[in-house]
């Protein structure tokens, strides 16, 4: 049986469970707030910050068979520290997860706190995904999973079932995405939680 079909057949699978390298980055908890670290565009930024403004959830949490808590379930995702190391030296996937997101996401980096009580935040791993990409991309390799690419229909089925509840998470992913979760399309994450970041690494590294 291919390796992938625990991840399909199973929620909350980690790589730890097999064995193989996770992330060292960790769940950053301070008096019940999290904090988590969001890229957006600069010409996005006034529409974040205005008063009613907020991070906008447009993304449905997808696959072919969602997880009945996760039906019409929209998100917003981010990263557990401002430039996690599995994007530009992973073990697997080479610096994919950095070419994806300098391609697909903006170079301006939000710091956000929030109350764990008062939102349903998970940490998913995008290894699953990018086991798919890495046919795109043909100097990354992958471990492999043994997903059929063909539809997307694996990999973003092994990916929804990857969320696992922040409570419990601790470190098991080896590409861990926050994700903040809300019922409908709307502002997940209200402005007066977010703030820019004192730390700009792609801005950096752009320059």
């Amino acid at each position: 049986m291919k390796l992938g079909q625990y991840f399909l057949d199973h929620r909350y699978k980690t790589f730890r469970d097999f064995s193989l390298e996770t992330d060292s980055d960790q769940v950053i908890c301070n008096e019940g707030n999290f904090t988590f670290f969001h890229y957006t565009h600069l010409g996005k930024l006034s529409m974040i910050l205005k008063e009613e403004g907020g991070l906008w959830a447009r993304r449905r949490v997808a696959c072919p068979y969602p997880p009945e808590e996760f039906i019409e379930s929209y998100l917003v995702e981010g990263f557990l520290s401002p430039l996690p190391m599995w994007l530009k030296t992973s073990t697997y996937y080479n610096d994919l997860g950095y070419e994806l997101t300098k391609k697909f996401i903006g170079n301006l980096l939000l710091e956000v706190t929030i109350p764990i009580d008062k939102f349903n935040i998970y940490i998913s791993d995008y290894s699953h995904i990018l086991e798919c990409k890495t046919l795109e991309y043909s100097s990354k390799k992958g471990i492999p999973l043994g997903y059929d690419c063909s539809n997307g229909r694996e990999c973003t089925q092994a990916y929804v079932n990857s969320y696992i509840p922040i409570q419990d998470y601790s470190g098991q992913h080896h590409a861990p995405i926050v994700q903040v979760l809300r019922k409908g399309e709307g502002i997940a994450i209200p402005k007066k939680y977010i703030m820019i970041c004192e730390l700009q690494p792609l801005k950096v590294l752009k320059e």
